[in-house]
């Protein structure tokens, strides 16, 4: 089946085997508060994953169906290098692009210690043969 909106695994990749072990800097912002500086391909990498077929649009449901109500580092790191579940890292990576709104420095994690690269490689690995069909 043909991709409306595909996702570049092999350009991103080589992004983010160049960011994983350097620290993302965070910079002072009003009131003592700080926050992360993204470098620009982040925030692309961020953007052309939330407009590819890949992104689960509801991650918060397919997560809860997978009995993943609560994700912590340990677990996504886990899920990133053994899981064979396309739906399962698909919400997962979805969650993490997603969740810089909600949890700043979120991607920081992910990107230093190379755990949103196993995702994507990982979420590549599984792809169906007839993804994005009906059933994603």
């Amino acid at each position: 089946m043909r991709k409306q909106h595909p996702f570049d695994f092999e350009k991103w990749d080589k992004y983010l085997a160049e960011a994983e072990d350097v620290s993302v800097d965070w910079i002072a912002g009003d009131h003592m508060t700080t926050y992360p500086n993204y470098d620009k391909r982040m925030v692309a990498l961020a953007q052309a994953f939330e407009w590819s077929d890949f992104y689960d649009q509801n991650f918060d449901r397919t997560l809860h169906q997978k009995a993943h109500d609560q994700l912590l580092e340990e677990n996504v790191d886990l899920i990133a290098r053994t899981s064979h579940d396309f739906r399962e890292l698909r919400a997962v990576t979805s969650v993490v692009i997603h969740g810089e709104v909600r949890l700043e420095g979120l991607w920081a994690a992910m990107l230093e210690k190379g755990i949103l690269r196993r995702l994507l490689q990982r979420l590549q690995s599984q792809i169906p043969d007839d993804f994005p069909g009906p059933n994603y």
